[in-house]
């Protein structure tokens, strides 16, 4: 006999289907509602989706930041790379611009942009120095950068000395950058 909602419930092993929820009755009349086991199994399958959408915020958070950085240093290095050489002066075919981005200098929370370059010269030390110390290039905030020259101990080699010429931009706000702090 089917029980109104205002009514007892059936007692003493009597089980009772209400819609797709099946319900086991007990002695006292408590009535208890047991999980469908298909919903347990769907809940068990989205785990895997749910972990790969945290780990990708995850890295999204420490890689984002590095990534934008990152464009700025490419952006320093593609300008060095234009840069006019003084006459007599060549780049160094074997040595690429190489570039850094991180805590160079000082202590703590800021961002530091390091490029540099290899050239061939003719010039004097004094010359070749004195001609990258002036303002040459456009920093990562916009600001005017003067490079350093560092010549080679070992003198002259078939007339040409090698240099190292650097650009470097210091001081930045890092963000969350991770290699900043």
């Amino acid at each position: 006999m089917p029980h109104s909602a205002t009514g007892p419930a059936p007692r003493g092993g009597e089980a009772e289907h209400d819609g797709d929820r099946p319900t086991s009755a007990l002695e006292d009349g408590m009535v208890l509602m047991e999980a469908a086991p298909e919903g347990l199994a769907k809940r068990w399958r989205r785990w895997p989706f749910v972990l790969c959408l945290v780990i990708l915020a995850a890295v999204m958070v420490v890689k984002a930041p590095q990534w934008v950085n990152d464009g700025k240093l490419a952006g320093l290095e593609e300008r060095v790379r234009m840069l006019e050489l003084p006459p007599g002066t060549e780049r160094d075919i074997s040595a690429a611009v190489q570039g850094s981005v991180g805590l160079q200098a000082g202590n703590g929370n800021h961002c530091d942009f390091l490029v540099r370059m290899t050239v061939r010269t003719r010039l004097p030390d004094a010359e070749i120095a004195a001609y990258y110390a002036s303002p040459k290039v456009e920093g990562v905030a916009g600001a005017e950068l003067s490079g350093r020259a560092y010549v080679s101990p070992y003198g002259y080699r078939g007339g040409v000395k090698s240099v190292v010429v650097e650009f470097f931009d210091r001081g930045h706000d890092p963000g969350f950058d991770l290699r900043c702090h």
